[in-house]
């Protein structure tokens, strides 16, 4: 699929059916790591990053998002010409960076 019908398949998914369409897009040859990152965050990467992995029951969330997390990593996704910036604010990522969070997941492509 290309890369801008990945882009509207993202933007016009149903969060309520689950992360079988968002998997879609991130088994997809052209899925970068600005689409990669996006779906993090939309998915609660946020929320991963502070720890709630650590506190929640919802065990299929944590193992996407834990896979999600994983695979960004380990580079899983190529770094393209299309931008991405992070939803969070300064004071939020200045928390995350005394946690130790990983760059990738602080600094906009």
């Amino acid at each position: 699929m290309a890369y801008a019908d990945l882009k509207k398949s993202l933007e016009e998914y149903d969060w309520n059916n689950g992360s079988e369409g968002p998997k879609e897009i991130l088994a997809d040859a052209d899925c970068d790591l600005a689409l990669a990152l996006e779906i993090f965050y939309l998915t609660g990467g946020y929320e991963y990053l502070k720890g709630a992995a650590k506190k929640t029951k919802l065990q299929k969330w944590t193992k996407f998002v834990n896979d999600l997390y994983e695979d960004i990593l380990n580079n899983k996704y190529p770094k393209t010409y299309e931008p991405f910036k992070i939803p969070l604010s300064s004071f939020q990522k200045f928390k995350l960076r005394i946690m130790g969070v990983p760059e990738i997941f602080l600094t906009d492509l």
